[in-house]
């Protein structure tokens, strides 16, 4: 049966509440995104340069030191930190991290002890039947910081008290601001690769070297979980930006497909009472 005028008005309002909240949401995620790069984009040099300092300060002093951070231990129990979403509204974004997550675990074949940033996450973790120990709130663009260091604490209890001498992590990596993959990685021990050899009259440390090593590496590890912690906000924003793109895209299609109905319908109203006042004047000139 064809639905009427106002069933379709109906719906038409319905769609447009949702198309305004879509819009709106967009908007929002755009501007966090923005924000968040620009953030991101400041970290990263600061990362860039403490690399670096620490790469040539562990090829200065070779095996000398030995920070837990540097350890290789046997690995008979798995940390693994998941960095999802607080909300959702974004795709696939919060249940790839976790499908990665759960895969690695799997293919390692050893118990793990999760730790959770964001709430949605944690969700879909225990539906997955993570053995989820630990669980942050999601990640805040003004209070990234903050949270680094409260879950780098957190995780160097796990891995040197805790039992996990293995620290993965899943989080989704940022690409550009449409393109985003999930991804696992080593979080400790730290793994530093080799730099190019660099001449030692060109450095002049102070304090020695060793000791140098020894203060900048938990540093090293608190700003490596703060980029990620931003890397993973901007895939979010990312993925909202795009969810919520689609979602107003098809709220205006559908506008636009209920106007066509509602004005279809308007003219088979407008055409059957035409119908109906010729034939009732034709009724009454027979009578005549």
């Amino acid at each position: 049966m064809p639905e009427s005028q106002r069933q379709l008005r109906r719906k038409r309002k319905i769609v447009t509440d949702i198309r305004q909240i879509t819009g709106a949401m967009k908007l929002v995620s755009a501007a966090k995104l923005r924000r968040t790069l620009a953030r991101r984009e400041t970290a990263d040099f600061y990362w860039t340069q403490l690399r670096e300092t620490v790469e040539i300060l562990a090829m200065r002093v070779g095996d000398v030191v030995r920070h837990p951070y540097l350890q290789q231990r046997p690995v008979q129990r798995l940390g693994m930190l998941v960095i999802g979403g607080e909300k959702g509204l974004c795709g696939a974004y919060n249940a790839s991290i976790v499908a990665a997550a759960s895969e690695a675990i799997g293919a390692a074949g050893l118990p793990a002890e999760v730790v959770l940033v964001g709430g949605r996450t944690g969700d879909l973790a225990r539906r997955a039947g993570l053995n989820v120990t630990r669980q942050f709130p999601g990640v805040n663009d003004k209070e990234a910081w903050r949270q680094a260091v409260q879950i780098t604490q957190h995780l160097h209890e796990l891995y040197t008290d805790g039992g996990c001498p293995r620290i993965d992590v899943a989080y989704a990596r940022f690409i550009s601001r449409v393109s985003h993959r999930a991804v696992v990685e080593s979080v400790l021990p730290l793994d530093l690769p080799p730099v190019a050899e660099h001449p030692e009259e060109d450095y002049l440390f102070e304090p020695e070297p060793e000791q140098l090593l020894v203060d900048l590496l938990p540093r090293f590890l608190r700003t490596r979980v703060y980029r990620l912690l931003l890397d993973a906000a901007a895939s979010e924003h990312s993925a909202r930006l795009m969810a919520m793109t689609a979602a107003t895209d098809s709220a205006d299609d559908m506008i636009e497909q209920l106007t066509r109905l509602i004005n279809r319908a308007r003219q088979q109203d407008i055409t059957r009472e035409l119908l109906d006042v010729v034939s009732g004047a034709d009724a009454l000139a027979q009578r005549v």
